[in-house]
């Protein structure tokens, strides 16, 4: 998989991908995204660099991520220095590569970015009740932060995983620098 930044030609195809994440999570009996995408976050997103996709070998967006520096404060505390990490939203997976190891290999590229540009972790908050959700990534090395039970906030569940020691990337290597969230 090639993980490329995405460009304002990509926002369908990123909008489809929740939207199939969507239909096939209420099929499952899950509540989480249950609502239209919000087409004007997921733009500014891809304007600020922060949504990236990944591309199989015909060129075809199979995964998308949005990553940036922005630590949601209903779910970080101070003492969590939130500005020690990258942060993960809407990871989606196109359903036909489901089971392929696809999120695995995005989340290492995330990491790896991380590592690349000087953060000590990579951190998500996901559905509380999504508890599925919460095996996979403890099965996938990440460790169970808290769960804060914000009554106006279906999310909360709250994971992290250290960024591997990287070798320093030369600066053309490196990844773009996430902004913060202003939509």
């Amino acid at each position: 998989m090639i993980v490329r930044s995405a460009g304002p030609d990509d926002l369908d195809a990123v909008l489809d991908l929740f939207r199939e994440a969507s239909r096939w999570l209420v099929d499952k009996g899950i509540d989480q995204w249950q609502w239209e995408p919000r087409i004007q976050q997921v733009r500014g997103d891809i304007e600020q660099g922060n949504v990236f996709v990944g591309e199989d070998d015909k060129g075809r967006i199979i995964a998308t991520v949005t990553v940036d520096t922005f630590a949601d404060p209903d779910f970080w505390r101070p003492e969590d220095d939130p500005s020690s990490a990258l942060y993960v939203h809407r990871m989606i997976v196109a359903r036909d590569h489901g089971g392929q190891r696809v999120g695995d290999e995005l989340t290492q590229w995330v990491e790896h970015s991380a590592g690349a540009l000087g953060y000590d972790y990579v951190r998500l908050d996901c559905y509380r009740s999504n508890t599925g959700l919460h095996r996979y990534y403890k099965a996938h090395g990440w460790s169970h932060v808290r769960t804060v039970d914000a009554p106006w906030r279906p999310s909360g569940a709250l994971f992290q995983r250290s960024v591997p020691e990287t070798t320093a990337c030369a600066a053309d290597a490196r990844p773009p620098e996430p902004t913060p969230r202003t939509t």
